[in-house]
């Protein structure tokens, strides 16, 4: 039986958090805080934004279980890593088929030397203690089940390749025919070197790439797949100039982005 699981993953009001040398690793920046420390305004449209995708999910797929983290508690490193391996392991599985995974917030970049990094930059996801850094996914698509479909769908700054863990040059839709892990799409709101950006109409603040894909959403021909959604939506998203949407499909048959969003299903006929 096909089962669809989503985790949703909202930070509106991050931690501060500075670089040590000494452990090597970030840290929680306290004051007096320091001229290197990443501070973080508070985003308006997160709670709104978890809200969109929970109504998007239900709707394609009614039994949907949904986790929703955004509490301080819920959004800490090892709460999220924790929540999403779950999922993936492979000893004493999960029972979904598909996962949703979504990411609103701040994204990050920092300079890194690492060779594996050809543009010498790490993305990072800012949560309410200590950042998840893009490196984190490589072993964590690797070791994950293959028997799973995955959908991902990162609403933030720098957001190309912050669950990818790798660069990759500048398409709106990048095709990878490669088996590192579960198919998986991911939709993210921006490129690399870009800023993500927030939008308020009627009282309501909503995250640009949110925005587009629930309008995309309410037309029904945009259900039928994934990539008539992004389709529709990246019209809407790119048109404000200063964000560009990416949809990733990494899948050696190129098929997983003809299915019906947020389903277990198969591709349209």
């Amino acid at each position: 039986m096909s089962e669809v699981h989503a985790v949703l993953i909202g930070v509106a009001a991050p931690a501060p958090v500075r670089w040590s040398d000494n452990d090597g690793r970030f840290v929680t920046a306290t004051e007096p805080y320091q001229d290197g420390d990443f501070r973080f305004a508070a985003l308006e449209g997160v709670s709104t934004d978890l809200t969109s995708y929970t109504n998007m999910v239900i709707d394609a797929a009614p039994d949907a279980v949904i986790s929703r983290l955004e509490s301080p508690e819920d959004t800490t490193l090892a709460a999220v890593t924790a929540e999403l391996e779950r999922h993936v392991r492979r000893e004493i599985p999960c029972s979904c088929t598909s996962l949703v995974i979504v990411l609103v917030g701040h994204g990050f970049q920092v300079q890194t030397w690492d060779p594996e990094e050809p543009d010498r930059m790490d993305e990072l996801f800012a949560l309410s203690d200590l950042p998840l850094i893009d490196d984190w996914w490589v072993p964590f698509w690797r070791e994950a089940r293959r028997d799973l479909t995955a959908t991902i769908v990162v609403d933030s700054c720098h957001s190309e390749t912050i669950v990818r863990g790798l660069f990759v040059p500048d398409p709106v839709i990048v095709r990878e025919r490669v088996n590192d892990g579960p198919r998986r799409l991911i939709i993210s709101a921006s490129m690399d070197a870009q800023l993500a950006y927030e939008h308020s109409m009627g009282g309501q603040t909503q995250g640009v790439l949110t925005h587009g894909l629930e309008l995309a959403w309410a037309l029904p021909d945009n259900r039928t797949s994934y990539e008539a959604w992004f389709t529709s939506a990246s019209s809407i998203v790119n048109r404000t100039i200063l964000q560009t949407a990416v949809m990733r499909i990494i899948d050696p048959e190129q098929t997983v982005q003809l299915v019906p969003p947020f389903t277990a299903g198969s591709p349209a006929g």
